[in-house]
Formats: C-alpha cells, structure tokens, sequence
C-alpha cells in the first residue's frame, strides 16, 4: 500500500523538485538540501541552497464556511561561494519562483521510504515576498556561512 503526503509536505516538496530540477541544468554542481543538519555536513561543498517549510497561516475561505485555505512559508537559503555568486542564485531563485510551479503530489511505496512518486496536481503561487537579504554573521564563523542569502516567502496551493 503507497504512503500519501499531506498537503503541507507537498508543497515543500513540490518547490524543492522545482529548484533542484532547474539548479541542476542552470547552476551545475548546486546541491539542494531540506534541513540545515545536511547542509553542515563536512563532505558537502558550495554553492547549497536549502528550502524548507516555515509555518503555515490558514484562513476561512469565507464568512460561515468551515473550508481553509492555507499559506505556506517557505525559506530559501543560499549558501554561496562568493558575494557575486550570492548576488546572482538569490534574483535566479526570484525570478524562478515569480513564475510559479507545478504542485505534485507525493507518495511512496509502503516500506520503502527512499524512492517518491509524484504526480502533478495544480500550481503553487507566490502569494507574498517577505525577505530577500544578506546575512551577515560577526566573529568566527563557519566557511559556508561568508556568503549566506536568504528568500522567504508565502505559497498558496492551487487545483487550477
């Protein structure tokens, strides 16, 4: 019997197969990570961008209904190897995203949770684009943190 995902986790997972699919044939030799733990991890190098899924806002649909619609947060962060490169992924990731991109929906196999399989499902949107900066760090501070960049911003789900 397959694993379904809910909503929430489609979501994020539909933008890191986006990013990932369009970084691979852009920026060669970009990896794409879900969690900060794997992006620390000695034996990944730079340029990383990590994306995950910050919170979620609902909001009734309309007055009397009890149907939500969710928006979702989602951070981007770029871990460049320059100032320039930083520059550079952080309006490439904007202007992938003003686009939008195709929703899927995501499943895997019943004990097998390494291979996904995905079928498309609507689009997400970018609904709000809340942050688009620099971070910088004071004192001694790990090597892929000289260039950091970050992106967040709110998604809404469509079925259209």
């Amino acid at each position: 019997m397959a694993s379904y995902f809910r909503q929430a986790r489609n979501v994020e997972l539909s933008l890191l197969y986006y990013l990932d699919t369009n970084l691979a044939t852009d920026w060669a030799g970009t990896t794409v990570e879900k969690s900060f733990k794997q992006v620390y991890t000695k034996n990944i190098s730079l340029p990383v961008v990590c994306i995950r899924l910050s919170d979620t806002n609902s909001v009734r649909k309309e007055v009397g209904n009890t149907t939500l619609e969710d928006r979702y947060l989602l951070i981007i962060d770029i871990f460049a190897t320059s100032d320039g490169m930083r520059l550079d992924m952080a309006d490439y990731i904007k202007g992938k995203l003003s686009a939008g991109w195709v929703h899927y929906s995501h499943s895997h196999a019943s004990g097998d949770n390494t291979t996904l399989s995905r079928t498309a499902n609507g689009r997400d949107t970018v609904t709000e684009w809340l942050t688009d900066a620099r971070i910088d760090f004071t004192g001694d501070i790990d090597e892929k943190d000289k260039f950091r960049h970050n992106v967040s911003v709110r998604v809404r789900h469509s079925n259209a």
